[in-house]
């Protein structure tokens, strides 16, 4: 495979229909993690006995407070559980939309049609919708049961040890964690290679589905033979995206560094000095205030970068697979 006509054509694609842009957005919702930028866990303790809360300043000990208070109330509680249950929804959603509308975008646009139409690549991704959810059900499980079981975990362990207060019961159960954390790392890296190996199959079979319109296990079956069949070709793919990916990334998301790491170092700075009565909130305002405006913008960034990376993985299908398309894909019945 020619890897230089695969990462060159993808980048034409890209500048060339810039209504991908938009289901780039869509997908980047699901793939992309956001930095954390915040200043870490700074300790401000100046006294007290091991086990007791730190002592904060005053000014900012009080604020905590109410803020605890408020956000312990039922309403806000449930509130909250039913904002983050409809982001989540909605992020699945525009996702899925979003990686198909970049499928079935690429390969059109690699078979030489002059203009894609939005309502065409929306109507796509509806179409094949139930069947990637079912792909991301299916393959995602394991991983999500996993990693739900150590939050649910680690959120029992926290809960008994701030209940119990350093009693007994605790360090009778410190032996037993501490015993068990050498397995928990193992099955976190195994579950890490498992994950990449399943993304692997996961990103043949979307095209699969979508290219030849497989269903759910068909699909599986399909990525999984294109995956051990060309094993070598997609891991240079795979490393090359991922170099790309994180070049990028570090490169958008520099400038909000250089505006929230120092705003974050001066309100530490300040806290520590002991200006509790006097401490400005105004560096984490402007921080806060830039961060938003630079949003669009690392938005619409991060889905060129997303549109790139998935026309590159299409493409490599196509040429793996040796789909000959002399025409856009035509849309077919789910």
């Amino acid at each position: 495979m020619d890897f230089g006509e695969v990462l060159t054509k993808a980048w034409k694609i890209v500048w060339k229909f810039k209504i991908l842009w938009i289901f780039g957005i869509f997908a980047s919702c699901g793939t992309r993690s956001g930095g954390s930028y915040n200043g870490g866990s700074s300790n401000f303790q100046t006294g007290g006995t091991p086990g007791q809360a730190p002592n904060l300043p005053p000014g900012l000990e009080d604020n905590l407070y109410k803020f605890l208070n408020f956000v312990a109330t039922p309403a806000f509680l449930i509130g909250f559980i039913i904002l983050i249950c409809v982001l989540l929804l909605l992020t699945v959603f525009f996702s899925i939309i979003g990686r198909i509308g970049l499928i079935k975008g690429a390969v059109d646009a690699d078979a030489g049609a002059e203009h894609l139409g939005f309502g065409e690549l929306w109507k796509s991704g509806l179409q094949y919708f139930w069947r990637f959810l079912g792909l991301s059900l299916l393959i995602g499980s394991p991983i999500i049961i996993f990693y739900l079981g150590l939050v649910i975990g680690g959120f029992f362990i926290l809960v008994s040890y701030i209940s119990g207060s350093r009693d007994n019961s605790f360090f009778i159960a410190s032996p037993i964690l501490l015993a068990l954390l050498p397995v928990v790392c193992v099955l976190i890296c195994f579950l890490f290679l498992f994950a990449i190996v399943i993304g692997f199959i996961s990103t043949q079979a979307e095209r699969a589905i979508v290219i030849e319109n497989e269903g759910i296990l068909s699909g599986l079956r399909r990525g999984w033979n294109v995956l051990i069949k060309n094993l070598g070709p997609i891991l240079i793919i795979w490393i090359i995206t991922v170099v790309i990916a994180v070049v990028a990334g570090f490169l958008i998301g520099l400038p909000l560094l250089l505006v929230v790491v120092p705003a974050f170092i001066a309100f530490g700075a300040a806290a520590v000095a002991g200006n509790g009565n006097n401490l400005s909130f105004m560096p984490l305002i402007i921080a806060g205030l830039c961060a938003v405006a630079y949003t669009p913008v690392s938005l619409v960034a991060y889905g060129i970068l997303t549109t790139y990376t998935e026309s590159v993985w299409t493409l490599t299908y196509l040429r793996l697979t040796k789909q000959d398309v002399q025409a856009p894909l035509t849309s077919t019945n789910a």
